[in-house]
Formats: C-alpha cells, sequence, structure tokens
C-alpha cells in the first residue's frame, strides 16, 4: 500500500489517468475531497497534491477526517470534473 506520499500519488494518478482517457484533464477539475484516516499527514498530502497542478489553478480543496473501510488504506480522493 505505501506510505501516505506514495497512497496520494497513487490516488492522483489514476484520477489524471481517468481523466485523460475520457479525452479531460486535471484542468477541468473544479473540486477534490480528500478522505484522510490521520490529519497528521495533511502536510504531506499537500506536498504530493501541489505537484498535480499549477500554483494559482489548483480546484476548491475539502480536506476530511474519515476512518477508511479498507485496512491499511489511509487516504481517499474525490475528484469532481466539467468538461463541456
Amino acid at each position: 500500500m505505501g506510505d501516505i506520499k506514495e497512497q496520494t500519488r497513487r490516488a492522483m494518478d489514476n484520477i489524471k489517468f481517468l481523466l485523460e482517457s475520457s479525452g479531460s484533464s486535471m484542468n477541468d477539475i473544479v473540486k477534490i475531497v480528500i478522505y484522510m484516516r490521520d490529519p497528521k499527514y495533511r502536510k504531506e498530502i499537500n506536498e504530493v497534491y501541489a505537484c498535480y497542478f499549477e500554483e494559482g489553478t489548483e480546484p476548491a480543496k475539502v480536506s476530511i477526517q474519515a476512518p477508511s473501510p479498507m485496512p491499511g488504506i489511509d487516504i481517499e480522493i474525490e475528484a469532481t470534473a466539467i468538461v463541456i
């Protein structure tokens, strides 16, 4: 499963892959919701998250502390994108 940075990177890469597979891009994301098991990892999560967007163009973001239904998974990321 990896540490929190690896889990965040994997989740963001999956979102990017899905968007690009449908002819969209990360630039079409308007909102991100991050569900994290432990908020002490907020800094590490934000470091990885920032690599996927140009500064000043990041979508709205909500972070929520929530337990994961799967053992070893410390983060889930939900993205809402608008494609015209």
